[in-house]
């Protein structure tokens, strides 16, 4: 998967992209808010947009926001060492699928993107019901 880490630590970034690079995933990471909405207007479509709340320059709920309008939304998730019950809620309401505390748990992250993996896997499997041509009306 294609995914956009946000946070403006250097760390955990590192760390992130470290896992989830060597489990098979495309990983972009940037040090900000303004870097991120940039980021997703040139660099996108993701599938999974993984977001630190509080950030110098702006906010994860500002990235959040950015992939409203967006035509193919990524799945999207915030991460925070210090968010309070409010910011976390306004982060759902902005279209955050879930929250991960700080350090982010690897094995509660990997489970999600498994399962958005999966997700994508049944979807395309899918059988298509073959199209039905209208028949014509015929006048009595």
């Amino acid at each position: 998967m294609n995914i956009l880490l946000v946070d403006d630590e250097p760390e955990i970034l590192d760390e992130l992209r470290g896992v989830l690079s060597r489990r098979g995933h495309t990983v972009m990471c940037v040090d900000g808010a303004v870097a991120a909405i940039r980021t997703l207007d040139q660099n996108g479509p993701f599938d999974v947009l993984l977001t630190d709340i509080r950030m110098p320059d702006g906010s994860g709920i500002d990235v959040l926001r950015a992939c409203l309008d967006m035509d193919q939304k990524p799945a999207s998730y915030v991460m925070s060492g210090h968010a309070g019950p409010d910011e976390i809620s306004q982060a759902r309401d902005e279209g955050a699928l879930d929250y991960f505390p700080k350090p982010v748990a690897l094995r509660a992250l990997m489970q999600v993107l498994a399962g958005i993996t999966a997700n994508r896997e049944t979807i395309s499997q899918r059988p298509t019901a073959p199209v039905r041509k209208a028949s014509k009306a015929r006048a009595n």
